[in-house]
């Protein structure tokens, strides 16, 4: 399958293509996640295991107001699904949505394109297995390359800061502060205004 996925993406680069990038085009696209894992815990007094399996979507829908410059709204999805060895469930929901700027250096006649992304999401925190909820932020500046496979079709890795916040209220309340770097991946796909 990477060798299959390879040759397609040879092949896409082949053909000379140029990007639309100029006023009045729209970006349509995202990305996405799925992480299945399992964690060990072991402590003096307690001890157990667990399985989850996530999925982590965002989107973006975006406009071109000047050559090169889009901004627009970026909704974010995500989903944590899983039990422990001591019975217990979890099951948890984010949903978030936010602004969106991103810039792209290079003229739109290249194959790829170099661009800076940064974004802000705020929204909802949910655990369904105890009715808790709080609060999510997402701030994300990232950097890297947009490949496209025609003036439509662009293939994104981008790397970058991101830092995330969570708030749970309640019972099992909590406050979660990360901040790291991330990688992601997504098509996009730009639509010229008729």
């Amino acid at each position: 399958m990477k060798h299959l996925f390879l040759l397609l993406l040879g092949i896409a680069l082949s053909f000379s293509s140029f990007s639309q990038l100029a006023k009045k085009t729209w970006l349509l696209g995202g990305s996405g996640n799925l992480y299945s894992y399992h964690e060990k815990y072991d402590a003096p007094l307690t001890n157990y295991t667990t399985r989850f399996t996530t999925v982590d979507l965002s989107a973006s829908v975006g406009y071109f107001f000047i050559n090169k410059f889009t901004g627009g709204l970026r909704p974010y999805f995500f989903s944590k699904k899983g039990s422990s060895s001591g019975g217990g469930q979890g099951n948890d929901l984010k949903v978030a949505i936010g602004p969106f700027v991103r810039y792209y250096f290079l003229n739109d006649e290249k194959q790829f394109n170099l661009l800076a992304d940064l974004s802000y999401q705020l929204g909802i925190n949910k655990i369904l297995t105890g009715n808790e909820k709080g609060k999510i932020s997402i701030l994300s500046a990232m950097t890297g390359i947009e490949v496209f496979f025609n003036s439509s079709v662009g293939l994104e890795l981008l790397i970058g800061y991101v830092n995330r916040i969570e708030i749970i209220n309640g019972n099992t309340g909590y406050n979660s502060n990360r901040k790291g770097f991330q990688t992601s991946i997504g098509f996009h796909f730009h639509l010229e205004n008729y």
